[in-house]
């Protein structure tokens, strides 16, 4: 009892294949009596498995015998584990049978049970379906509560989840089927008022705002209907709703959360950009339940110029009303508040499609995507052209072209005025079309203007229905709903095409904000900024105002009446003038100035303009000259006039241009010019001239003309002999010059900057402001030519003042036959030419003297006396003998010469008393001469004193040539050995 109990063999125990263990050394055993060959080897194997059997009985009997009290204890164990076993089996096999009992018995109560459970849940979706049909019938109502509300959003859902019921678990019940067509079309009318809204949030309020902004800054305050009144509100009530937009705003921008989205009922509470911005947001996401967003992005696309032209149509209307612009130029007034209107509604399209953006990822949108700011741009510039077109009047160009272009005028050439023995030829047209642009204002003219498309009457309706399809979309009563009227046109102002001048600059600041909007590349203007370069080059500059200088060159060429006029006295006073111009000079120099501001209101295009001057100017230097050629040789026979002859002459002309008398005047013109006001009417030499310098020069002068002219006389065909005609070249003169002066300052203006704030205008124009060097080199060389021109007037004014001394004092025929030998009657009159000389000085002076300024009278008629006194002691070289008679008329010319120079000049002129000298020597006797010379000195020529002394001796009758011979050597060792004391003439 005290031995262990036997223990279990480890289970699994294999035995290995040595032939000491188990079946292995039996398959030995085996093995090798199956090889074995003979008996032997098999008795040897069987020997050898005996003697293994004994010593292997010998090992289990010892181990039996050992274990014995164990295997007692195993034997009664193991009959009791057996008799449990077999009972157990029976127990299981009772269950079994129950089990089976049980089982049939179940499978009856499943079947009643499937049965009980089916009809349970056919019951509950029929409550289900009743509660949801209940449901459904109160969203209309509640559609129209959340409409009335503004709230949006939870119209939106409502009708989503109606609809998505009654097209889902709903879609076979047939009774349904007219609560779903009323959803269908409640839903429709949604989205047809939340475009509205939208389109009131994007266009209406964001030009209001804009418009509401520009009655801030200007000091003219607009009608308070501008913009929307607010009243008076709690400022807590305010900034507590204003509080909640932002956080609602917050919390659709991270998740969307209907309940706390829509929490603002009163929208007159929240300031402007913040309700813009939320009402924005909640009707985008409205769309986005709806299924709209391809719709709505499509319409809004397709409105975009009906709106705007909408908006500027009210806008005008209420600055009209208003009366805001009086002060201004109201077409300025309305492009600065449309383009800032432009500008606020870009700015809500950009808010706008920002939460389209957002949305359509959210919802997963599949269609057309969001327009950008460069479609609502490229609308807004043809809204602006519209606009412009009626403001421009463009589409009248053409007839009022036809209307300035269609009058007679006569078709002479201006030489023809100047003409004096040819009768001037007038063509007249075979028709005249004068009436041709003037239709009836109440027939045709009324039927072509209903035709004319503006941006007041402008309608897109039938675009806008025929892209919209059968839903047609309207812009003012009923969005979607087409209707074909006539606008009402309103216009602030009169259309003119020069108003373009007005309006180019600020257009041009407007078209640089546009193309940096739509990021244009350089040289690829924006389509506004083509339209406008189109217009001013086509129509404005080529039939407006290039037209204009050619009608005034053509008329100027054909119209005598244009050089037969000078202006009036007004006309003087207004252009602060003293002497008058020709009419047809003010006439260029009024185009020239209004080119002049069109440089400065239009600077992108003063190239142009320019060219178009500088070929005014060459035709008009043309006609210039022709005038002047028309004056100074009037008959059609090639006969010269002396003067001009006479300035032909390059060394004369060259003379003349260096004397002091000449670069004074033209130094004192150069300063009037810088200092009109102080220096007008003056006249201030460049350097004071000494009295003897002015001798001298005039002596210079003279002598060099009467050198010049030699031995021959001049006829009466070779002066200017009526005064009108010096009268005419002296209103040239002041008219060239003047001109010439306006020309030269206009060229000058061009070097500085045109306009002042340039930085209106865009880069790519601003590099075409600079006006090239060519062109104003162009224009001055012009001024040149027409200051030349003016010289050209003066001098000849200035040597046919000499001529015609020439020609009334110098008549050898007369002189030889002694024609101022007469009776003692005629000793107390100057001599008939001189009389006739003197009238003629008379009535120069009184001409020149309405016509020139006082310096150029003054240049004109300085120095003639000099001129006067050489002719006339010239003169005794064709007398054959004097005598007392005679030298007392050729006194009395000097006298008379002399009163009427000094009544011109305002200053007794000294030189004629030289000529009265010189022939009271003639009266002595030749030793008197002699002695006079010693004792007064030599004021004459060596020539003049010999000439002298030969007529003295002639008068007294001294023929002896020996005689004669001695005074000649007497005078000249007086003139040799004694210094003149006068001045040599």
């Amino acid at each position: 009892m005290d031995a262990p109990p036997p223990t279990k063999p480890p289970r699994g125990v294999k035995y290995g294949k040595d032939e000491s263990a188990g079946c292995g050394f039996l398959v030995n055993v085996i093995k090798s009596l199956g090889f074995s060959e003979t008996t032997e080897e098999r008795q040897k194997e069987k020997q050898k498995i005996e003697a293994e059997f004994k010593r292997s009985d010998l090992r289990l009997n010892e181990l039996v015998s050992r274990h014995d009290q164990q295997l007692t204890q195993v034997l009664p164990l193991f009959s009791q584990v057996s008799s449990e076993v077999t009972a157990s089996r029976e127990r299981i096999h009772a269950v079994k049978e129950n089990l089976g009992v049980c089982k049939r018995l179940l499978q009856c109560r499943r079947d009643e049970l499937r049965k009980m459970w089916t009809d349970a849940v056919q019951h509950k979706y029929v409550l289900e379906m009743l509660e949801q049909i209940q449901e459904l019938r109160k969203v209309p109502q509640r559609v129209v509560g959340y409409t009335a509300k503004r709230q949006y959003l939870h119209a939106s859902k409502a009708l989503t989840d109606a609809l998505a019921t009654l097209n889902g678990p709903l879609q076979a019940v047939e009774g349904l089927s007219d609560l779903r067509t009323d959803l269908q079309t409640r839903r429709q009318q949604l989205y047809q008022r939340l475009h509205e809204e939208l389109v009131t949030q994007v266009y209406t309020n964001s030009a209001n705002e804009a418009l509401s902004s520009f009655e801030r800054t200007n000091s003219n305050r607009l009608n308070s209907s501008f913009t929307r009144g607010i009243g008076a509100r709690r400022s807590t009530d305010r900034i507590e709703a204003n509080a909640r937009v932002r956080k609602a705003l917050a919390e659709m921008a991270q998740s969307f959360d209907l309940d706390k989205a829509e929490v603002i009922e009163d929208a007159d509470l929240i300031y402007p950009e913040l309700s813009m911005s939320y009402f924005v947001a909640i009707i985008v996401e409205s769309f986005g339940m709806l299924h709209k967003v391809p719709d709505s992005l499509e319409t809004l696309r397709v409105q975009i110029q009906t709106e705007l032209l909408n908006v500027v149509r009210h806008t005008t209307h209420l600055l009209s009303a208003s009366g805001a612009t009086a002060d201004t130029n109201p077409l300025l007034t309305l492009l600065e508040v449309i383009f800032k209107q432009f500008k606020a509604i870009a700015k809500t399209h950009s808010l706008l499609l920002k939460n389209y953006l957002s949305v359509g990822q959210k919802y997963s949108v599949v269609g057309p995507q969001p327009y950008d700011l460069t479609d609502f741009w490229a609308q807004a510039q043809s809204v602006l052209q519209l606009l412009l077109t009626d403001y421009l009047d463009i589409q009248n160009a053409a007839s009022d072209e036809s209307a300035q272009t269609g009058f007679s005028e006569p078709t002479s050439n201006i030489n023809s005025y100047f003409l004096r023995r040819k009768v001037p030829s007038t063509k007249r047209a075979m028709f005249k079309f004068d009436k041709s642009s003037h239709v009836d204002s109440n027939s045709n003219s009324d039927s072509f203007k209903e035709h004319r498309r503006n941006a007041s009457d402008a309608s897109v309706d039938d675009n806008l229905a025929a892209q919209l399809g059968g839903s047609g979309k309207g812009s003012t009563s009923g969005l979607f709903r087409h209707e074909k009227k006539q606008r009402e046109k309103i216009l602030i102002c009169t259309p003119d095409q020069n108003i373009i001048t007005k309006v180019y600059l600020p257009l041009m600041g407007y078209i640089k904000e546009i193309e940096n909007f739509m990021k244009c590349k350089p040289g690829q203007p924006c389509s506004l900024h083509d339209f406008l370069d189109n217009y001013i080059k086509d129509t404005f500059l080529s039939k407006g105002h290039n037209r204009n200088l050619q009608l005034t060159i053509e008329s100027l060429s054909k119209n005598q009446d244009a050089w037969r006029t000078i202006i009036s006295p007004e006309e003087i006073k207004a252009l602060n003038l003293s002497r008058p111009l020709l009419q047809s000079t003010v006439m260029v120099e009024r185009r020239l100035m209004e080119t002049k501001n069109l440089i400065q209101d239009l600077p992108c295009y003063s190239e142009d303009l320019l060219k178009m001057v500088c070929a005014l100017l060459k035709a008009y230097r043309e006609i210039c000259q022709a005038a002047y050629r028309g004056i100074v040789q009037p008959d059609s026979e090639d006969k010269r006039i002396y003067s001009v002859a006479w300035l032909k002459d390059e060394d004369i002309s060259r003379f003349l241009k260096t004397l002091p008398n000449w670069t004074d005047l033209k130094t004192s013109s150069q300063k009037s010019r810088h200092n009109r006001k102080l220096h007008r009417g003056s006249f201030e030499p460049s350097e004071e001239e000494s009295p003897l310098q002015v001798q001298q020069r005039n002596i210079r002068e003279a002598e060099m003309l009467t050198s010049n002219l030699g031995e021959g006389g001049i006829t009466q065909q070779e002066i200017l002999v009526e005064i009108s005609v010096l009268k005419e070249l002296a209103i040239l003169q002041e008219s060239m010059e003047w001109f010439s002066c306006r020309v030269s300052e206009f060229a000058n203006d061009l070097r500085r900057p045109l306009v002042n704030g340039l930085n209106a205008v865009p880069a790519e124009c601003g590099a075409d402001i600079a006006v090239k060097d060519g062109t104003i080199k162009v224009m001055t060389n012009l001024a040149l030519e027409f200051d030349e021109l003016a010289n050209t007037c003066l001098l000849v004014l200035h040597l046919e003042v000499r001529v015609q001394c020439f020609h009334y004092l110098r008549s050898k025929a007369s002189v030889r036959t002694n024609s101022y030998v007469g009776s003692k009657d005629d000793i107390l009159e100057p001599d008939r030419q001189v009389q006739v000389l003197t009238k003629r000085l008379s009535e120069m002076d009184e001409a020149f003297s309405a016509t020139l300024h006082p310096r150029k009278t003054r240049y004109i008629f300085e120095g003639l006396a000099h001129l006067a006194s050489r002719i006339l002691i010239q003169a005794s070289n064709y007398l054959e003998h004097i005598d007392q008679i005679t030298v007392q008329r050729m006194c009395r010319n000097a006298i008379a010469l002399q009163q009427t120079l000094s009544n011109i000049t305002a200053s007794r002129e000294v030189a004629l008393d030289q000529a009265r000298h010189f022939y009271e020597l003639l009266c002595m006797e030749p030793d008197e001469i002699l002695n006079a010379l010693l004792e007064r000195g030599t004021q004459f020529s060596e020539m003049q004193l010999l000439n002298a002394l030969q007529l003295s001796c002639k008068s007294f009758g001294i023929t002896d040539a020996n005689l004669l011979a001695s005074y000649q050597q007497k005078l000249s060792d007086i003139l040799g050995a004694k210094p003149s004391k006068g001045v040599v003439v």
